[in-house]
């Protein structure tokens, strides 16, 4: 409390005394004191000679201290008339005689605090009465946004805690779970922020115990009440303190408190409704354990419902502002009570008895006697039901409502059925859309021809059926495995990167790995993969299609394809291979004729000539071993396993191979750099060189090789092997450029290609992780362009 002492002395045992029992005490002398000080604080101390001296002063002063209601406590030296009149005409409220002691005082002082108490008391009711409504709607509101925080306790208790400070006006709340022999301090705000995750014995605090014996427990004063540890109190600046027991299935498990620094801050109804609060705490609490979110929201409705039940007045105010269509019926089945909502949607007017209305006069006859059969089901169970059913409006619209009923009692103990409508209609069409996109999203992958794996970084979350056919096993041996584990050896590391790179790109270009199904075998896959949600939370999408029948059709084309080739370069082949063995053929004539001179006379100089001769046959033979070499190069079987292939060499082997087609067209030019090794296949590589200067050719008119030029180009970009053959040739439009590497797709006539050569390439430099480009103009040439990743270790010198 605060009070003013006037007093000439300001050392005045009574300003001490008062002092030490923690009120606030202003000491002035007098006449300084005004109408406006006075307004500010609870008593005015003064003595009887200060009185007679200053009675002009005093009766001013009078007025304003019966309106501002301070209370004046005298102070006289001996207790006779001529000392006690100045002070009774003033109206002193009761007064001390000197010598003062401690005890006199705190009786004194004790009498003053009852009296101002009692007129806050007085003023808290009136406020109390006056905001009733709203502190109720406030708690209802609260239990909707319980609702809305679903099983999220830490959310619930905060949200607890704080509304239970602003609606009984405390300065600070918590929120105490028991844990073992520890009072938990799990949410705490206000200026009881600080002991926010505190944890003391339970029996160590005047609340903590008595909570545990399931009692309320209010202090109105910490200064008077001795079951108070003062000191702490006082630390604390705590005056008083209301402390409510949290239960779950009748068993205390907490405590819900809240303080302020202000004594008789708490009335009966802040008890009420912090019973209410740690009621709807403790039953949010027993959900959360529970995992029932529909049990959840009932208890929380019949836990409300039952709290309201003694004020009509509110129980109406809840219930008509709630959106959800409300009755109670008793045990004849009559209605005794419908909200707002029920009779908008039934079209009664407000004033309407509900109970005369039957209620074959607001639903058709079969929903009735639906809704009647679970009215009679829940008096007979007496338990809390939840069920949906179709109730048309009165123009005929069907409404789908999610139901809950309860009994409720009266104060004389009969039993009422509590009914509380939830229209879920658009909800309900919600479910039903998206359970169809769902069965066919299912439908869909179930159907798939390509294996799908769902995984999130670890072990598969779902397979498809192709999936199963893809690795030869069952559903239920590849969920919980890893996709990895099924990788050959040699992929998983480009498998990885390529799963790794999903995280900032969302999705993946298309890559073949090799897989390795437990009953043997290899079964190559074109795979995947994109960033979707799975089950509510991302997850990765890995497709794989099975590429062995592909693998097998294609190394067919390009045996085929390498035919064909071959069959084009026949012609020069043959012109190759004729000169040389002119050569033999022609020395070997040579040699017979001079054989059958020797047999007569061996001319001088013969010898020399014999060997020039042999000379030359030696080295027609050597050119025909070399073009027979390069051609058993090109059609040899291709080697399943990369190696490292010198680039260099590639280009050689096919110039010499397509020297026939090219020598007649156009002027070869190599512009070879220095270049890495690149993982692959030689033979493979050299067929797609092979066909891009057969192709290089054929866009060349024969007869004016001087005037055309093919250049071959090998350089290093971004450590990449970069391979480009340019030709000066009549070039490709447009339309027939973006369809070149189609399968079947060709330009030359019926019978002379077969439309394969580019599509094999293509299929040939992106199995080794190439890419293959083209550009052409029409009239100025064309450019194809072979990118593929080197082998950093390895880098070839020219020269």
């Amino acid at each position: 409390m605060r009070f003013l002492l006037l007093s000439r002395d300001g050392d005045h045992p009574i300003g001490a005394e008062l002092a030490q029992m923690g009120h606030e005490v202003v000491v002035a002398s007098g006449p300084e004191v005004t109408a406006a000080t006075i307004s500010l604080v609870d008593v005015l101390v003064v003595g009887a000679e200060q009185v007679r001296e200053k009675s002009e002063w005093f009766n001013r002063l009078r007025a304003q201290i019966r309106v501002a209601e301070v209370s004046v406590l005298g102070m006289v030296n001996r207790l006779v008339e001529e000392e006690l009149a100045p002070l009774m005409e003033i109206g002193v409220d009761d007064y001390l005689v000197a010598p003062f002691h401690a005890a006199d005082i705190r009786a004194r002082i004790a009498l003053f605090e009852r009296r101002c108490y009692a007129f806050m008391r007085r003023q808290s009711h009136e406020e109390s009465a006056r905001g009733e409504i709203e502190r109720l709607a406030a708690i209802i509101q609260t239990q909707n946004d319980i609702a809305l925080a679903g099983l999220d306790l830490d959310v619930v208790m905060r949200l607890i805690a704080e509304r239970a400070m602003i609606l009984c006006g405390a300065g600070g709340a918590a929120v105490g779970i028991i844990e073992g022999e520890e009072m938990y301090y799990r949410v705490c705000t206000g200026y009881s922020k600080q002991f926010e995750g505190a944890r003391l014995p339970v029996g160590s605090t005047m609340a903590g115990s008595s909570v545990l014996r399931g009692q309320v427990v209010r202090t109105d004063d910490t200064e008077r009440d001795t079951r108070v540890n003062l000191d702490t109190a006082r630390r604390l600046k705590v005056r008083s303190m209301l402390n409510v027991p949290l239960k779950r299935d009748n068993q205390t498990v907490g405590l819900l408190s809240i303080a302020s620094q202000v004594p008789y801050a708490f009335v009966d109804s802040d008890e009420r409704t912090l019973e209410l609060m740690a009621g709807l705490l403790g039953a949010a609490m027993g959900n959360a354990a529970e995992h029932a979110a529909k049990q959840a929201l009932m208890t929380e409705v019949a836990s409300i419902v039952t709290a309201l039940q003694e004020s009509q007045h509110l129980f109406d105010s809840f219930l008509n502002n709630n959106p959800a269509l409300a009755y109670m019926k008793d045990e004849a089945g009559r209605r005794v009570y419908a909200n707002e909502p029920f009779r908008r949607f039934f079209g009664l007017s407000p004033g309407m008895d509900v109970s005369t209305i039957p209620d074959e006069q607001l639903m058709p006859p079969e929903t009735v006697a639906h809704l009647r059969d679970q009215d009679d089901q829940a008096f007979k169970s007496g338990q809390p039901s939840v069920s949906e059913s179709m109730i048309p409006t009165p123009e005929g619209e069907p409404r789908e409502f999610l139901t809950y009923r309860f009994i409720a009692r009266d104060s004389s103990g009969r039993r009422f059925l509590g009914g509380v409508s939830f229209d879920i209609t658009e909800r309900k069409a919600a479910e039903e859309a998206l359970r169809r996109s769902e069965e066919s999203f299912r439908a869909l992958i179930e159907g798939s021809p390509e294996a799908i794996f769902v995984h999130r970084g670890g072990p598969l979350l779902y397979v498809n059926p192709s999936a199963c056919t893809f690795l030869r096993l069952k559903g239920n041996e590849l969920v919980g495995r890893s996709l990895m584990d099924f990788v050959h050896p040699d992929d998983r590391a480009a498998a990885a990167s390529m799963l790794d790179g999903i995280n900032a790109r969302g999705a993946h270009r298309v890559r073949e790995v090799r897989f390795l199904p437990p009953d043997g075998g290899v079964v190559t896959g074109e795979i995947s993969s994109l960033r979707l949600l799975f089950a509510g939370q991302t997850a990765t999408v890995v497709s794989a299609r099975d590429l062995t029948e592909r693998k097998q059709i294609q190394a067919r084309l390009v045996v085929a394809d390498r035919l064909a080739s071959v069959g084009t370069l026949a012609a020069g082949v043959a012109h190759e291979i004729n000169n040389p063995l002119a050569f033999v053929i022609s020395n070997l004539s040579f040699l017979t004729e001079e054989l059958h001179a020797i047999t007569t006379l061996l001319p001088p100089g013969r010898l020399d000539e014999l060997e020039e001769v042999l000379e030359e046959t030696n080295e027609g033979v050597n050119r025909v071993r070399l073009i027979v070499q390069d051609l058993k190069t090109f059609s040899r079987g291709d080697e399943e396993l990369p190696t490292a292939v010198d680039l260099r060499r590639v280009i050689d082997s096919a110039l010499a191979l397509a020297r026939g087609e090219l020598r007649h067209r156009a002027t070869v030019i190599k512009d070879v750099s220095d270049v890495p090794l690149v993982e692959g296949s030689e033979a493979r590589f050299g067929q797609v060189v092979l066909n891009l200067l057969i192709n290089a050719a054929h866009a060349i008119s024969a007869g004016q090789p001087d005037k055309n030029e093919i250049r071959v180009v090998l350089r290093t970009e971004n450590d990449h092997a970069i391979l480009e053959v340019r030709d000066s040739g009549c070039g490709m439009a447009p339309e027939v450029l973006s369809r070149i590497f189609d399968p079947f797709f060709t330009t030359k006539p019926v019978g002379v290609g077969t439309g394969l050569g580019l599509s094999i390439c293509h299929g040939i430099i992106t199995g080794f992780g190439g890419e293959i480009t083209a550009h052409s103009e029409v009239g100025k040439g064309s450019t194809f362009r072979i990118s593929l990743p080197a082998i950093r270790t390895t880098k070839l010198k020219t020269g």
